[in-house]
């Protein structure tokens, strides 16, 4: 059986077939919508994932920076410099709590090894 054009659309949009899927092209476009968003959905990916490269190369987070610390279960820089900023944290003035030590990566005291 053969939709007629003011016949309801077979798709159950209500609509009648001539003004949904009746219409020239109405397929065609529909695949054309779903490109363009996927499209649109990759190109922003894109720009979030480069984004994210020029945020970490900017920071001078460099892998070969980077010390994995078991005691502390996080990374450090290798140099003892702040994260992001590249500058060493300076401890606070005066004298060191007894039995600790400076962590400039950190920016507080820790136990003396």
């Amino acid at each position: 059986m053969k939709l007629g054009r003011n016949d309801p659309c077979h798709c159950g949009s209500g609509k009648k077939f001539k003004h949904c899927h009746g219409r020239p092209g109405a397929e065609e476009g529909r695949d054309r919508s779903v490109l363009g968003l996927l499209v649109i959905g990759l190109v922003l990916l894109v720009a979030l994932v480069s984004a994210v490269v020029e945020f970490v190369q900017s920071d001078g987070l460099d892998a070969s920076n980077l010390v994995w610390s078991e005691e502390h279960g996080h990374w450090h820089t290798a140099d003892g410099r702040e994260l992001g900023s590249g500058r060493p944290i300076p401890p606070p003035p005066g004298d060191p709590p007894p039995g600790k030590v400076w962590s400039p990566e950190h920016g507080h005291w820790h136990d003396a090894p």
